[in-house]
């Protein structure tokens, strides 16, 4: 690149010098009649203007194109994406769960969708308890102080030790992080408990005690001897060993992790059926006839503690799934679920179970019509497995059109540029996940 500043202070010094020898003749009185100039001493007047102006145009159009060049995000300024970018990466996720940020300050209670969305469910809580476990083993919080982990780990415990229940005695589907009191949506208004997200919650109190034995005892009393009978939940879990689902697959397995004995086969029969359905195929990639979304896939990839050699399969699949797709109608693709930019909350199905493949959900079973959204979550995810081209340029693209993650990372855009802004435990939660396992697997 042409060093204008270096340039232009060679010039002046020319020019000085110029300015120097007209001096000198003007002592001779050549100043009293502009006139009495020699040709070549107006042709060096004529030649020092014209370059100074030259000189202020480049300058001046140098700093028009710096003012306008956008500054790369961390991914596309990478060349090699290593254990240092990963480290960042997990670090601008755990921005997320900061107080007031997407925690409460005064309950230590997880927001579900940052500051647009101050309740929670048990998913939720799931997702901050493996949140913080992701992030004391990647040493972005210490174990001690207000904000450590032992502290985050109490308030979680100490809510499900005391939080308002419903008349059956099961918590109900939302709470308020402020309070830690039931909330009630209007349009979840006659909810009560949700199995999905306990199971879920259950994925991660396992972790949990498998990753801090001295709440192992005040966990397993929470769970098995606790106000609610979460075992006869886990007794109607045994009807689940017909499904195909992987949502099923993933919270099953946390209710198996405490009941081994009574429901322990159930999460490998749901997979066995799941992996052996009726193949459909989507741009020339076979797929199970199941339904599958990238959010319980992955969590089982990175959470689960078996990692059944069918479920890498299956992932590497899905993942070739979303490869092809790309190169076939020129759009990224990171299927899962969360808000969309017009429809509310979503869910992306790679496969449905009937047949049909890329299809989107909202707030029922029936299909809408909309661009799909492209989640950070799953592109990062992606990369963390495969660290691929395709992945890197879906975070690229991701990066080029979304805010910075000073708050943690923003949920995703769709194709059109149309962006889900908002920030949320899922995101961010899934990122932590994603990191660690790169740092895990690929140090």
């Amino acid at each position: 690149m042409v060093n204008y500043k270096k340039i232009g202070n060679l010039n002046r010094l020319k020019f000085t010098s110029l300015l120097a020898s007209l001096d000198a003749e003007g002592k001779k009185g050549y100043f009293k009649n502009p006139r009495r100039f020699s040709k070549m001493t107006k042709g060096i007047i004529v030649f020092a203007v014209i370059a100074i102006m030259i000189i202020s145009i480049f300058v001046s159009i140098q700093k028009l194109d710096t003012s306008n060049v956008v500054s790369q995000g961390l991914i596309e300024s990478s060349q090699v994406v290593n254990g240092k970018v990963w480290i960042e990466v997990a670090n601008n996720a755990w921005n997320y769960f900061q107080p007031s940020v997407g925690v409460d300050p005064n309950t230590g209670l997880p927001y579900a969708g940052g500051t647009d969305f101050t309740g929670f469910t048990y998913w939720d809580l799931g997702v901050y308890v493996q949140a913080v476990i992701d992030a004391q083993k990647l040493g972005l919080v210490s174990t001690d102080g207000v904000w450590g982990s032992f502290s985050r780990f109490d308030k979680v415990l100490t809510f499900l030790e005391t939080c308002q229940l419903n008349n059956e005695g099961y918590p109900y589907q939302f709470y308020q992080a402020k309070d830690g009191k039931v909330y009630h949506p209007p349009s979840e208004a006659n909810e009560t408990y949700d199995v999905v997200d306990i199971g879920r919650l259950f994925v991660a109190l396992n972790n949990l005690r498998n990753f801090d034995s001295n709440l192992a005892d005040r966990i397993n009393d929470i769970v098995l001897n606790g106000r609610s009978n979460f075992t006869t939940l886990a007794s109607n879990v045994k009807n689940d060993a017909n499904s195909n689902s992987i949502y099923t697959y993933f919270f099953d397995s946390g209710f198996a992790s405490f009941w081994p004995q009574q429901i322990g086969n159930v999460p490998s029969e749901i997979l066995a059926n799941l992996v052996n359905s009726q193949n459909v195929t989507t741009y020339d990639v076979q797929l199970p006839n199941a339904p599958i979304s990238c959010d319980p896939l992955l969590c089982s990839v990175f959470e689960l503690n078996n990692n059944d050699s069918r479920l890498l399969a299956l992932t590497s699949q899905v993942y070739l799934a979303h490869d092809a797709y790309y190169n076939a109608t020129g759009k990224f693709a990171a299927f899962s679920e969360g808000s969309s930019p017009s429809n509310g909350y979503i869910w992306e199905w790679v496969t449905t179970g009937n047949g049909d493949t890329w299809k989107i959900t909202s707030g029922g079973n029936s299909y809408v019509n909309i661009d799909p959204v492209v989640f950070n979550k799953v592109a990062f995810s992606f990369l963390a497995l495969y660290n691929t081209t395709f992945a890197r340029n879906t975070l690229i693209y991701l990066e080029q059109q979304l805010p910075a993650p000073t708050n943690g990372y923003s949920d995703g855009a769709d194709n059109s540029g149309n962006l889900v802004r908002g920030t949320g435990s899922s995101t961010n939660g899934l990122i932590l996940d994603a990191a660690q396992y790169a740092l895990q697997n690929n140090p």
